[in-house]
């Protein structure tokens, strides 16, 4: 009696481990995500700036532990967009020469 009862609570621990990977973050991504990271500068341990390629979108977002801030949104041309990250970016400056730029414009 006692042996099925610990098949029975294991059977539960086991359905909902997988309820919980399947269902939520836990699990990860499932399939082919058309968002990916391209850059992320830490302006202090708390707070950061980070760009993001989003189906044919770029997002500048300001992440704090309390919020994040969606900071700047621009389309890709369809050619940036096809192409690959390492070599657009021998293209372009650094983000963090981007960024640099961008707050002296905003002082100024």
């Amino acid at each position: 009696m006692g042996l099925l009862a610990f098949l029975f609570v294991i059977g539960l621990l086991l359905l909902t481990l997988w309820f919980l990977k399947s269902k939520t973050a836990l699990g990860g991504s499932s399939g082919k995500t058309n968002m990916r990271v391209i850059d992320t500068l830490r302006i202090d341990p708390k707070n950061r700036v980070c760009v993001l390629a989003y189906g044919d979108r770029r997002l500048l977002l300001g992440i704090s532990p309390s919020a994040i801030t969606l900071l700047d949104s621009q389309d890709l041309d369809p050619a940036e967009f096809a192409s690959e990250p390492a070599e657009s970016a021998l293209n372009k400056p650094a983000f963090r020469q981007q960024l640099g730029a961008l707050l002296n414009q905003r002082k100024d």
